[in-house]
């Protein structure tokens, strides 16, 4: 009976040993697939949209850069054009002197009220002087060109004895920064009181015998500035003549107040002016 016993336990073991092989051997070779049933790998192909995206971004560069140098230049001349002294004689000249000219012929309000009023005669100035002469004349020719005295009109009245003057003052007559110098004014206010001063003597001619100028309110450039000028009949004669005169801005604004003294000289000749001065 112990025999039995020992021989089942035997066979057991036996059993066991010749099993755990073959376990062993199932769990360490794994099952491959066959290569005719294995699904295929797939591979993904690029995405159109990211490669026209990629196009896209480098045309809307493109795109600004132009846009912004484009702008730039624009901006640029604009500037160039409205705030920077411009040569005599150049392109950019000339086109400032077009746009000046434009701003006056839109008849702004005090332009509009001297050709409605039939008292007044308009007239460019220095209008008995040819191109060469004007070239010799220091408003005219110096100071000529967007940056001096771009645009001078003249309204005259001979019933009043009034002469008024529609100018522009360019950016190169400043003193200080955007301040036009007070002697460019003394200077323009001389020759348009002395513009009364010829129309009133026979002679059609005189000299400046006494200036005096009060500076009211400060004058900016590149603004259109009226110079008015009216004969003092009771102090003037046939051979003297005393004008009063002011500087006013577009609004009306009283920025230089002047006297003048202007007198026909006994010693000398004096070449005739003439009426368009």
């Amino acid at each position: 009976m112990f025999a039995f016993g020992s021989r089942r336990v035997l066979q057991s073991r036996l059993g066991l040993a010749t099993l755990q092989p073959q376990a062993l051997c199932r769990r360490a070779i794994p099952v491959s697939r066959s290569a005719s049933t294995a699904a295929p790998e797939v591979v993904p192909r690029p995405s159109r949209w990211r490669r026209y995206s990629r196009y896209l971004s480098i045309v809307c560069r493109l795109g600004f850069c132009g846009v912004g140098l484009f702008a730039g230049w624009i901006a640029v001349d604009f500037v160039s054009l409205r705030y920077m002294p411009q040569v005599p004689g150049t392109s950019f000249d000339s086109l400032k002197l077009k746009s000046i000219l434009a701003d006056y012929e839109s008849e702004p309000p005090v332009v509009k009220a001297l050709r409605e009023d039939p008292y007044y005669i308009e007239a460019d100035v220095y209008g008995n002087y040819t191109e060469e002469e004007k070239l010799q004349r220091l408003s005219s020719g110096p100071l000529g060109g967007s940056r001096g005295l771009a645009l001078q009109k003249i309204f005259y009245n001979d019933r009043a004895k009034t002469v008024v003057n529609y100018a522009y003052l360019g950016l190169g007559l400043e003193g200080w920064p955007t301040i036009v110098h007070g002697g460019l004014l003394a200077t323009v206010m001389d020759e348009n009181l002395a513009r009364v001063a010829i129309r009133h003597f026979p002679e059609r001619t005189a000299v400046t015998a006494n200036l005096q100028l009060q500076y009211r309110r400060p004058v900016s450039s590149n603004k259109f500035y009226t110079f008015h000028a009216t004969l003092d009949e009771g102090r003037s004669t046939d051979r003297k003549a005393w004008v009063n005169g002011e500087v006013r801005d577009a609004k009306g604004n009283v920025c230089v107040e002047a006297t003048g003294l202007f007198v026909v000289p006994k010693d000398y000749k004096l070449q005739e002016v003439g009426d368009r001065f």
